[in-house]
């Protein structure tokens, strides 16, 4: 066996059991099956108790934060490879497959990610095929965008040691990571769509904007340090620091943040047959980051 998929779960319900059983019906049927669940009040730790699969083995621990749970998972697996996914998300069944198939042709890849599309309820939206350079992808990272889908990735466990797993607990944990793997070795994606993600709006990433900016800055800023070869920031130092952002900095990081909010309000309220609060949003999304809409707009063209 060289494969473990890691799953964290919090508060899961009721997108739980469609994620599980995306991974149980893969075609790539190898792997063990590591779920961490951390300290769900909502019914998920019951139902994962009720799972008879032998390959699944679930540990139950008090709520410590994603990048907690991540590492937990990682320490506790023994194979050369670990694939994450999320809670709320569903695999395409041949996305183990063929990550597996890719990574035994290239040795040299420390993780590798899948393109993905978006679910809003039981809708598809088109998502977007990633990119496949290394160079192309820690650089789209650096500009805190998804240069790789943290829960589509495959990583080298070796790998995972190498950068001292997870260094942030909460927001900001996915970039800091793979960010950290950039400079380890090398990067890529499949250019398929493998993996179906979840747009809510209950989700972390649209309820708490400020604290995945900070997260993300921080990020980037341990990355800058990194490639110029001087020490790293220490948290609670650029956390004072960014609570001491000047008033133009702040509104500039509000107006680029809530650009990324609209465009995933305007993906939900299209696959909620919903096209003019759709257009209103994609429209104050491209006021408010012009660049990066105009970068969406070529990628899908």
């Amino acid at each position: 066996m060289t494969l473990t998929v890691a799953l964290p779960v919090y508060n899961a319900m009721p997108y739980l059991p469609a994620a599980v059983e995306s991974i149980l019906g893969q075609t790539y049927g190898d792997f063990e099956f590591l779920i961490v669940d951390d300290d769900s009040t909502d019914g998920s730790t019951e139902y994962l108790r009720s799972l008879r699969d032998p390959r699944i083995k679930l540990t139950v621990q008090q709520n410590r934060g994603l990048g907690t749970a991540l590492n937990e998972l990682f320490r506790n697996s023994r194979t050369e490879y670990v694939a994450r996914m999320d809670a709320d998300d569903v695999c395409d069944p041949h996305r183990l497959e063929k990550q597996m198939r890719y990574l035994r042709d290239h040795a040299d890849v420390v993780m590798l990610g899948t393109g993905i599309d978006f679910m809003v309820g039981n809708q598809f939206v088109n998502g977007f095929l990633p990119l496949t350079k290394h160079d192309e992808i820690r650089e789209r990272l650096l500009r805190k965008r998804p240069g790789v889908g943290h829960p589509t990735i495959i990583v080298r466990r070796d790998a995972w040691e190498g950068v001292g797993g997870y260094h942030l607990a909460r927001s900001g944990e996915d970039l800091d990571f793979c960010l950290r793997l950039c400079d380890f070795g090398r990067v890529t994606n499949i250019p398929e769509v493998l993996y179906h993600y979840r747009l809510r709006r209950e989700s972390n990433t649209l309820k708490n904007p400020a604290d995945r900016d900070r997260g993300y800055a921080f990020a980037v800023a341990c990355a800058r340090a990194r490639e110029q070869g001087i020490p790293q920031p220490e948290l609670k130092d650029f956390e004072a620091a960014w609570d001491e952002r000047s008033a133009w900095t702040r509104v500039s990081e509000f107006v680029s943040g809530t650009g990324g909010y609209l465009y995933r309000l305007s993906i939900i309220h299209r696959a909620e047959g919903r096209p003019v609060a759709s257009y209103a949003c994609l429209l104050g999304a491209a006021i408010c980051s012009p660049d990066v809409a105009l970068s969406r707009i070529s990628n899908r063209l």
